[in-house]
């Protein structure tokens, strides 16, 4: 999808409620039967708390001289917002075949200097290429804050220089390996992201087949999908592909969510989007492999303690061309006993949306986000979207009459608005039902190539930023007034209305208290800064989450990683809160509470047989 929708919207899909880990099985008999065993060193199975900052390819030893990649994940928002690396795990995935050696390195998740993370796993790995996973350029949050204070006429923050200095870090070290940029926000602007990060080679489009082709010692110059920085053939060079279900990397906890993918590409070509440059190319996977993955995922997540596994589809809209695709996929969910098992987000277009989609998403715990942008028919067909008021207003009642879940959101100051379709999109919003949840953003990102980039070039008096005609620098689009003006406008006008705010999370000042927490879970002690990092947690402001969901995070990462000691405490600091997430019940974190206690004495007892 777009960068704007991939850097901005909430990534949380847990439409029934945040869950609590439960001790795994295997943990709880630990517990239980410990003090039988008599013998913690030889008896009890201890989790490690030191994990490795990679995770290797599952694939055995070859015999002789391996080929290496190291595939970095290149995402300074990871500080903010930690997701799994889905498109590194799927490449990952794909090699496995040619019996490469291939390791993930998540530097802005793990490490406190990025930097040097990268700098020590090269060194280690001497690897023959470098992978680049850039998801996102910029944070696409146009005001942070309304009121100026001092601050510039935008708040986009603009990834790619710290990437780049990445991209330098890692040539001193490996000088001699052949580095490769993808991802979905290289993807959007290939050419324009080798020249400035310096890279000869790019992967456009889904890299499965292209990376595996890498591994297997393929030229090149041969591989579809494989660019080379200053090809004429620029976007026109994507590639879209598929390959089997996904081997989840274990350092990623479900605190979040994990992406499956169901298809590449999309059927719309709005004028703000990166997707619009695809010029409607898509291609949906096999509907047993999406299943099989999923079901992979259950599996894995509930042996690590997981209740409900949260799944976010990550396709740029989970119901075109048509909704024959979802409604098989949603099918296949029930049909194989998953559906209670999961719960999930995906993004929607407003048409079409049967009662027979709106009743499986709402059987298989589905949150609807609706990609609407604006309630005013000049706006929209300016913005080329594929459905008109009438549409939006069939499929908010819909929703309301399943009783289904959902979100929507919306981009104020596209070309064509006026004062007069801002108060109808705003007329609009203050008739939605007080259970859907809105969310806008004052102004759009002009990214390179696409139909706003032309419009820009046309209009420049509604341009405020940086002087770039390429738009790879941070560029607004805002029409009627600038965008903190409208901005201003908006905060006023939605000030009654709780379920309405201004769109995303910002890189420059959204929490880390996600990120932190990993970090603490993952080092060998782990408990310096813990009570630090839950008061960040509870601390409100967090427009991702409320504080004890973002607590109950703390939780999650904790369980997943063997941490019952923070696991303990991030219970007890939850249970001092308010309220807390539902379907989670005071009862139930006590006994997790005491669980986890026990956990991390045995724990405790068997550290200290083997000293």
């Amino acid at each position: 999808g777009s960068s704007a929708r991939a850097s901005a919207a909430p990534v949380a899909a847990q439409p029934a409620g945040a869950q609590f880990p439960r001790p795994p099985e295997a943990w709880r008999r630990r517990l239980i039967h410990a003090e039988s065993e008599g013998d913690f060193g030889r008896k009890m199975t201890s989790p490690r708390y030191t994990r490795p900052a990679m995770s290797v390819s599952a694939r055995p030893a070859a015999a002789g001289p391996r080929f290496r990649a190291l595939l970095v994940h290149a995402n300074p928002f990871q500080r903010v917002t930690p997701v799994p690396a889905y498109g590194l795990e799927r490449l990952r995935t794909a090699a496995e075949s040619t019996g490469a050696e291939v390791e993930i390195l998540d530097p802005y998740l793990v490490a406190e200097d990025a930097i040097a993370a990268a700098r020590a796993a090269a060194e280690r790995l001497q690897p023959h290429v470098v992978g680049l996973g850039i998801r996102i350029i910029d944070d696409c949050i146009v005001v942070d804050h309304p009121a100026a204070n001092g601050h510039g006429p935008i708040d986009v923050s603009f990834l790619l220089p710290e990437i780049r200095e990445l991209r330098r870090a890692l040539g001193e070290v490996v000088p001699e390996a052949t580095f490769v940029a993808g991802g979905a926000g290289f993807s959007a602007c290939p050419q324009e992201c080798l020249e400035y990060l310096g890279v000869e080679w790019g992967v456009v489009g889904a890299g499965e087949d292209a990376f595996a082709a890498i591994c297997a010692g393929r030229p090149l110059k041969q591989i579809p999908g494989l660019l080379r920085r200053g090809d004429e053939q620029g976007i026109g060079a994507y590639h879209l592909g598929f390959g089997g279900p996904t081997k989840r990397d274990p350092l990623y906890a479900p605190a979040n969510s994990f992406p499956v993918r169901t298809r590449i590409g999309c059927a719309m070509q709005c004028a703000y989007c990166t997707a619009a440059n695809l010029m409607r190319r898509h291609a949906n996977t096999d509907i047993g492999v999406v299943l099989d993955e999923i079901a992979q995922t259950v599996e894995w997540t509930k042996a690590r303690g997981v209740g409900r596994v949260p799944i976010f589809f990550a396709d740029d809209e989970f119901n075109l061309p048509d909704e024959k695709h979802s409604i098989a996929v949603l099918r296949g969910i029930v049909e194989r006993g998953l559906a209670d098992s999961v719960t999930w987000r995906a993004y929607f277009n407003p048409t079409p949306f049967s009662d027979e989609l709106a009743q499986l998403v709402r059987e298989t715990n589905g949150l609807v986000s609706i990609t609407v942008d604006s309630a005013a028919e000049k706006v929209l067909a300016a913005a080329q979207k594929p459905f008109r008021r009438r549409h939006l207003d069939e499929l908010v009642d819909r929703l309301v009459e399943h009783d289904v879940s959902s979100d929507l959101g919306l981009i104020f100051g596209l070309p064509g608005e006026t004062e007069g379709t801002v108060a109808e999109t705003i007329a609009f919003v203050r008739a939605l039902p007080p259970q859907i949840e809105v969310a806008y953003s004052a102004g759009a990102r002009v990214y390179p190539h696409t139909p706003l980039a032309r419009i820009a070039l046309r209009e420049p008096e509604r341009l405020v930023g940086a002087d770039d005609p390429t738009f790879l620098t941070p560029v607004v689009y805002s029409s009627p007034w600038s965008p903190r003006e409208l901005a201003r406008h908006l905060h006023e006008s939605f000030a009654d209305l709780p379920n309405v705010n201004r769109v995303g999370v910002a890189y420059r000042s959204g929490s880390t208290a996600m990120s932190d927490a990993y970090r603490t879970v993952l080092t060998s002690n782990g408990k310096t800064g813990w009570a630090h990092i839950l008061e960040d947690a509870a601390r409100p402001g967090d427009v991702q989450r409320a504080p004890a969901e973002a607590l109950a995070g703390c939780v999650q990462i904790a369980v997943w990683h063997g941490r019952f000691d923070l696991a303990s405490t991030a219970v007890k600091r939850l249970l001092a809160e308010e309220s807390i997430p539902a379907p989670m019940s005071r009862r139930q974190l006590r006994l997790a509470h005491l669980a986890y206690g026990g956990l991390a004495l045995a724990d405790r007892a068997k550290s200290a047989l083997r000293r």
